[in-house]
């Protein structure tokens, strides 16, 4: 058994990939706000490095979604 196995019933792995997309998730309303900051303060060139930082967010969430999939259903290849 894996030391985050007992604690929370899942492996550490899965814990690791859990937590991943939930930060990267929250992330992403942060980086949103930011950039509306950013508008406000009529910096566009911010904005749009904000919302580049959200969207890399958004494909890397996505990226660790599958694998945790993946791990889920027991074919970790």
């Amino acid at each position: 058994m894996e030391k985050g196995e007992g604690t929370y019933g899942v492996s550490d792995l899965e814990y690791d990939l859990i937590m991943s997309v939930g930060n990267l998730l929250q992330g992403m309303e942060v980086l949103d706000k930011y950039a509306q900051d950013a508008e406000k303060a009529g910096d566009q060139e911010c904005a749009t490095a904000f919302r580049t930082l959200r969207e890399n967010n958004r494909s890397t969430a996505q990226q660790l979604r599958n694998a945790l999939a993946r791990h889920l259903s027991g074919s970790n290849s």
